[in-house]
């Protein structure tokens, strides 16, 4: 069908402009820092980690990594929302959880849903990043070779996947964090539903700010100057482990 091949053309395109499309996801800009910065003081370990995953604390004569550190339990939303999870608690937690959620849960191809989406998780203070955003989606779909403006095309399904998180406060009071991520992109189409070539390792972060009684979106300009680039994210890094980078379980 010339929908189906339409859909294996974007996805192909999308392979090639792979860095791109990991930059419009939640927190935008895609970083591969490699320095260690300093910066304000650090989350504390974010609560209800997986129970049969080993402690933080590392034992004399033991070096941790994130692959053998604990993991953290990103939890649900209390419900759904146009297709993005709402709801989450005060604190490092559920800090982590809406933002590990939105990354997951966010459109990179339909303008239109990705208006609806960011028009409930975005800040009232940070207005101007929804129009920014979906302008980027409708660039996006111009760089895979579709119209500005539609719909992901029938029959291709991309799934991002986090596998792991780094939180830090922005404020004293721990109501601003950023929150880098590492995660992978599948892109399928029904001819071919396993993705052989992944966008693997991809790099991102996102500001949420406590408001409204829940966490937000936000690109306020003091929040982004205080944004501090990670060490690469390396599962089997003490470096990643010391600098706070966690594996992360999705509940």
């Amino acid at each position: 069908m010339d929908f189906d091949r339409k859909a294996r053309r974007a996805r192909l395109r999308l392979l090639v402009i792979g860095a791109t499309v990991a930059a419009l996801v939640v927190g935008g800009v895609v970083f591969a820092l490699t320095y260690l910065t300093g910066g304000r003081k650090a989350v504390p370990t974010v609560a209800n980690p997986t129970k049969s995953a080993p402690t933080n604390s590392p034992s004399p004569g033991k070096t941790f990594t994130p692959g053998t550190a604990r993991p953290w339990l990103v939890r649900k939303g209390q419900s759904m929302k146009d297709g993005v999870s709402v709801g989450f608690t005060r604190g490092a937690g559920g800090a982590l959880s809406a933002a590990v959620r939105h990354q997951q849960e966010l459109d990179i191809l339909s303008d239109s849903f990705a208006r609806k989406q960011l028009s409930v998780i975005v800040s009232r203070d940070s207005q101007d990043t929804v129009d920014r955003r979906v302008s980027e989606v409708r660039k996006m779909r111009e760089r895979a070779g579709l119209p500005p403006s539609g719909d992901t095309p029938g029959g291709l399904s991309i799934i991002t996947q986090v596998k792991a998180a780094r939180i830090r406060a922005l404020d004293d009071e721990e109501d601003v964090v950023e929150v880098w991520m590492s995660f992978d992109r599948y892109a399928t189409t029904p001819d071919k539903p396993a993705d052989n070539e992944p966008l693997r390792d991809e790099t991102t972060y996102a500001i949420y700010k406590w408001q409204d009684g829940d966490w937000k979106l936000t690109e306020e300009p003091q929040y982004k100057n205080l944004v501090r680039g990670p060490v690469t994210y390396d599962i089997n890094s003490p470096y990643a482990w010391q600098d706070q980078w966690r594996r992360v379980v999705v509940e």
